[in-house]
């Protein structure tokens, strides 16, 4: 058993090894495959750096929103032509692994690997200048991890439809067939609300039944802000949705401020409380009203005070307002860290939902939370998974495809 394992070991290192250096070689290719990123990053950017105040800043810049759909609209198109041929030039190669018993499944997953790679070194340089750019802090890590998840969907759409085609060109010009829709229908372009409502399952069906639906049946039919049912099959949908609500609740002043409001609801729930989470309730109002209003005179003051900050809300130490006595300057950490117009967005989808006359809180586009099968479920962890299995059962459905193609051939 020991010596089989080394086996597949030596097998499938050899298969990475192998995809690795095919992209290597091409040096020409290689240096467009990584420069392209920070290129768009800057182009992008550069075009998008615009504040309806005149001298740009991130509070007022009027093109976030648009810029995190460009990238990942970058992503997917980056991830689509880094693989759309791969497949293709591999072809002879496959068969005659095939008749030596190669496993497919290595293959793949040596492939995707690499891509992978690939597709992350380019995320993270179209993160750093894009962000840099336009002033968006506090959000690498988030933002490379949206991008690469939706690269990696890229990955696997350019790997089946290479595995499809028979030539570079066919798979080259199938490429813009798949992307254009993303755009069209990712819910930026086109917001949901101003598009074709005959979209919308639902929407179709009752006005199938009834020419001329009341007001009660109207309520019925749910938010205009709920997604079309074509689009939710649409990538792009789920990680522009992930991506806008991420900057509005998981940049470092919202973020800090939802963690300390449930922790004082946690508190207050209780109904009888011991001297010292009464203490500590005191302590995090404190904290709360601190951060609603936190200024400074550098960013770099600002980021001290929410380390601070931290070290209160883990515990670590209590709250001392000596500690934040020169808190006080031009910058604010909403001014730094908080978009109005994604704002706006959010707090659009917040009313949509919240909105008592529709009854049932519908699923609305850019709503933090979900409400599937009864379950309450967050956009982060609903919307992730549905990235990370589409991704998987593309390469699952490309595994099938070259496996019954080699057996048809070896046939």
């Amino acid at each position: 058993m020991p010596f089989r394992w080394h086996d597949e070991w030596t097998q499938f290192r050899t298969l990475l090894r192998r995809s690795f250096l095919s992209k290597l070689r091409n040096r020409a290719n290689l240096v467009i495959t990584i420069g392209v990123s920070p290129v768009l990053a800057l182009l992008i950017a550069t075009i998008l750096r615009y504040s309806d105040s005149g001298k740009y800043d991130f509070a007022s810049a009027y093109h976030i929103p648009t810029f995190l759909f460009l990238s990942l609209i970058v992503a997917m198109f980056l991830g689509l032509t880094n693989s759309a041929d791969d497949i293709i030039r591999d072809r002879p190669v496959l068969q005659r692994e095939r008749n030596l018993n190669v496993r497919l499944s290595y293959y793949v997953i040596s492939k995707t690997l690499t891509l992978g790679i690939f597709a992350l070194i380019q995320c993270i340089l179209f993160v750093l200048i894009g962000n840099y750019a336009l002033q968006i802090r506090g959000m690498f890590w988030i933002d490379l991890g949206i991008m690469l998840m939706t690269a990696m969907g890229g990955v696997s759409l350019g790997l089946l439809i290479s595995s499809l085609v028979a030539d570079p060109k066919t798979a080259a010009n199938i490429v813009p067939l798949v992307l254009i829709p993303q755009i069209i229908m990712g819910g930026a372009l086109i917001k949901y609300e101003d598009m074709n409502r005959n979209l919308a399952l639902v929407y179709a069906l009752t006005h199938w039944f009834s020419e001329h639906p009341n007001i009660e049946q109207e309520k019925k039919m749910g938010s205009k802000l709920e997604v079309p049912f074509v689009c939710q099959f649409i990538a792009m949908r789920w990680s522009y949705e992930e991506m806008i609500v991420a900057q509005a609740k998981l940049n470092p002043l919202t973020r800090r401020q939802d963690l300390t409001q449930r922790e004082i609801d946690r508190i207050v729930a209780k109904h009888r409380q011991d001297p010292g989470e009464s203490k500590r309730l005191e302590e995090l109002k404190e904290t709360l009203a601190l951060l609603s209003g936190l200024e400074a005179n550098s960013v770099g003051d600002l980021d001290h005070y929410l380390g601070l900050i931290d070290q209160i809300l883990d515990g670590k130490r209590p709250f001392d307002r000596a500690l934040f006595k020169n808190a006080a300057g031009p910058i604010t950490a909403e001014q730094i860290y908080v978009n109005q117009k994604v704002s706006d967005l959010i707090s659009n989808a917040e009313m949509e939902q919240s909105d008592y006359r529709r009854g049932d809180r519908p699923n609305v586009f850019f709503g933090a939370q979900k409400r599937h099968f009864g379950i309450k479920i967050s956009v982060f962890v609903f919307n992730t998974v549905v990235l990370i299995g589409s991704t998987l059962g593309l390469l699952a459905l490309l595994h099938w495809i070259l496996r019954r193609q080699l057996e048809v051939r070896k046939g």
